[in-house]
Order: structure tokens, then C-alpha cells, then sequence
């Protein structure tokens, strides 16, 4: 598998996941001109933009370590942007689903409120 079919896997597993904790998934990898967001979801009454990070090693690594401030600010702004589109005053929050495949097996981590904005 190359680095794109990887992703779009592992946003799958992510997917399926996330339903199953109750998430309805109203987005897959939303693109903008500030960039993308793999999944959209909603949870309860939040409004989510959720990042998916896969990881094929043996070190699982935080996932919040992956997300430095310059991808944080990235996923503001295409948060921001989606809202300006959908002119929605909605809670929201910004969620991190972690998978660590390693010997043919997959550990889903959730991470719920990552970061503010």
C-alpha cells in the first residue's frame, strides 16, 4: 500500500469506529483551499472535526505529537471555513483517532477535545 491507500484505510477503520461509539460522520476528507480534514462528524450535540493518524510501527508514538502548532492552526482554518460555509453557531471541538496497526492487528485510541482552538 502506498502512503495514500494507507490513509484512506486507516480513515475507514476510524470511521467504522467512531459509529460505533455514536458518531454520525457528516464529512469524509473535506477539502478547501487551506487545506483538508479527514472526518466531520457530530457527537451528541458537538460538531467535530476529527483527525485520523495511523501508525504501522512497533513505537506508538502520541498522537498529539504528530499534531504540532502549525497542523493545529491548519485545522482551525479549515474548521473556521466550514462553518462560514454551513453558517452554523455550533459547539465544537476538534477529536484525534489514534491506530496503531502492528502484526495484523489494530488499536483504536480516541482522543476527545485534543486541542482548543
Amino acid at each position: 500500500m502506498d502512503k495514500r491507500e494507507k490513509g484512506e484505510w486507516g480513515e475507514k477503520i476510524a470511521q467504522e469506529f467512531l459509529i460505533k461509539k455514536g458518531y454520525q460522520i457528516l464529512e469524509e476528507n473535506f477539502w478547501t483551499r487551506y487545506g483538508e480534514i479527514d472526518l466531520i462528524g457530530q457527537d451528541g450535540e458537538y460538531l467535530v472535526f476529527i483527525e485520523v493518524k495511523l501508525s504501522t510501527s512497533s513505537s506508538f508514538a502520541s498522537p498529539l505529537e504528530k499534531i504540532d502548532y502549525k497542523k493545529r492552526q491548519h485545522l482551525i482554518r479549515v474548521a473556521r471555513y466550514y462553518l462560514s460555509l454551513k453558517q452554523q453557531e455550533v459547539d465544537f471541538r476538534f477529536d484525534v483517532v489514534a491506530i496503531l496497526s502492528y502484526q495484523q492487528q489494530n488499536k483504536i485510541k480516541l482522543i476527545k477535545n485534543a486541542f482548543l482552538c
